[in-house]
């Protein structure tokens, strides 16, 4: 029950950021804050900011635009986060602003106060696609709003199958180096202190099932993926056990690296898994050919 941002509008809440499956770049959902409008359920507002596009000049206007939203809200992404695979620096985004959005990120504390911000929409023709596009520019309205007064009604039916069965108990604080997957020195970071914060944010004894979500989160950004249909249909070629269960280990991402895990006593280092991808040893090609960025 939502439809495209096409004209300017001002005062609007952030309800929702994700990154969209396949091609990593990300969504975000806004809504008036009156209720009266939002008996109408296409008062949810999307835009879509393709960071990630293969055009270099319609990506240069979602960074632009990207980085308007970031900086109406008051939000800084760190140097090290930049320099990811392109899921993973989108998932970072997301995740940050979820934090302030009225969905809230499944690790922090839902804000008592949420900003108000103004988008303005200058449409332009593709000229790779000969279409219509929409560019945005956010800026604070330097007002804010209790979330308490807020009456609506969201979810998003396009993500995680597991979210809804979540009771996470919210962290204090997140590091800026949350969920990386390369440290400063491009060497694969450890996944021990992400881990140890998910464990506590997830509040699951089991450690299997507390592995499985790890690595999800962190190697499929399960938290913050969506994947809007495609003309009323999702695409074939989906990560196997995170918008449907799927039980055979054999088929998903994740059961893969838990059997390796299993055998070796560690998960396979992100460039084992790039080059698994791109010779076609994992399932889902299609998710596998976004893995990670040309440079690594």
């Amino acid at each position: 029950m939502e439809s495209k941002l096409t004209k300017s509008t001002e005062n609007l809440i952030l309800v929702d950021a994700q990154v969209i499956y396949p091609n990593s770049s990300i969504k975000v959902t806004l809504a008036s804050p009156h209720r009266e409008l939002l008996q109408i359920g296409k008062n949810f507002k999307t835009c879509d900011i393709m960071v990630n596009s293969s055009h270099e000049d319609q990506k240069s206007e979602a960074l632009k635009s990207l980085n308007s939203l970031m900086t109406a809200l008051n939000l800084k992404i760190s140097e090290l986060a930049i320099h990811q695979p392109a899921q993973v620096t989108a998932a970072t985004y997301a995740r940050l602003l979820q934090s302030v959005s009225l969905n809230n990120s499944l690790f922090t504390k839902p804000q008592s106060q949420l900003t108000l911000i103004n988008v303005d929409v200058e449409k332009g023709i593709s000229k790779h696609h000969h279409k219509q596009y929409l560019n945005y520019t956010f800026s604070s309205s330097n007002k804010t709003i209790e979330r308490s007064k807020l009456q609506i009604d969201y979810a998003s039916h396009d993500s995680w199958w597991y979210r809804s069965q979540l009771h996470p108990l919210a962290l204090s604080s997140i590091p800026k180096d949350f969920l990386l997957w390369f440290n400063k020195d491009k060497q694969d970071r450890s996944d021990q202190n992400d881990f140890n914060l998910v464990a506590k944010n997830l509040n699951i004894s089991n450690n299997y099932l507390l592995q499985v979500l790890f690595y999800q989160i962190k190697f499929e950004i399960a938290d913050v993926i969506c994947c809007p249909p495609f003309y009323n249909r999702l695409p074939r070629n989906l990560p196997a056990n995170i918008f449907q269960r799927e039980v055979d280990p054999n088929k998903s991402l994740t059961g893969l690296l838990i059997k390796y895990y299993r055998l070796h006593h560690a998960r396979p280092t992100v460039k084992q898994i790039y080059l698994a991808g791109v010779h076609n040893r994992l399932p889902n090609c299609c998710w596998n050919g976004k893995w990670i960025s040309n440079h690594h």
